[in-house]
């Protein structure tokens, strides 16, 4: 958590007074469970074309939010709502990630869209957002069981039973690298099944908050991005 002397040093950092020899450093809140291997490549390439560099604080999504809004830090990953919006300043796309289905051996149906939670116990993390498709679903028919923890905690609450259906928010085009992760985090594919593809979308947009000392850096990261979608889609692509 930042204190009051390192605050005022990114708000003066952010102002065109600030020399160009300086680096500066900005705090960057992410969702512990993010995977920061697929992610990392992209937050890096931006921060080097605006010059900046990162320091990453993986945080449970609920302190991200109010880090976030108290102007402590940027955030990653913070879903755009009206709500949110007349408190925080949002930036342009920066990447959309996939919302894949990790279910229990159990579960015999094929899950191939949000409809098909119907009836079963689904795993969310509090404070994201799923989007309005998940949302349409859910109130549809589905029960959500609110956890936390990083990816690997969360996959052991999956295993112990304590719900039916794990969504995980991921960059790949196919399940390959997803049951690796699963595999890395403790999980066994004899007991778990990861979906043949993503149930949703999620749009992840750097934030901060409208009157902290971090809200000009918003505009920069907008033009570096709107630069770069060509090697940010690289990127992508490589970590597939």
């Amino acid at each position: 958590m930042l204190n009051r002397r390192s605050i005022l040093r990114a708000s003066l950092l952010c102002s065109p007074l600030a020399t160009q020899a300086v680096t500066s450093v900005y705090p960057l809140a992410l969702p512990e469970g993010v995977n920061l291997v697929q992610v990392r490549p992209v937050l890096d390439l931006i921060a080097r074309h605006a010059q900046i560099v990162w320091d990453y604080q993986p945080v449970p999504v609920t302190r991200m939010l109010a880090m976030v809004e108290n102007g402590w830090t940027l955030g990653l990953g913070l879903g755009r709502s009206s709500m949110r919006a007349s408190r925080l300043l949002f930036s342009e796309e920066v990447l959309v990630s996939g919302l894949w289905p990790i279910a229990r051996s159990e579960v015999r149906r094929e899950l191939r869209s949000a409809e098909d939670l119907k009836d079963l116990r689904v795993c969310l993390v509090r404070g994201l957002d799923y989007g309005d498709t998940l949302g349409d679903a859910q109130r549809s028919g589905f029960s959500a069981e609110y956890i936390s923890g990083d990816f690997r905690t969360r996959v052991r609450q999956l295993m112990a039973g304590r719900c039916d259906v794990l969504l995980a928010s991921d960059f790949n085009t196919d399940a390959v690298e997803l049951q690796r992760r699963v595999v890395e985090s403790g999980g066994s594919l004899d007991k778990l099944r990861v979906g043949g593809g993503s149930l949703g979308h999620q749009v992840e947009r750097f934030a901060t908050a409208r009157t902290g000392p971090f809200a000009a850096l918003i505009p920069v990261l907008d033009q570096v991005m709107k630069g770069s979608r060509k090697e940010i889609a690289r990127l992508l692509g490589e970590k597939s």
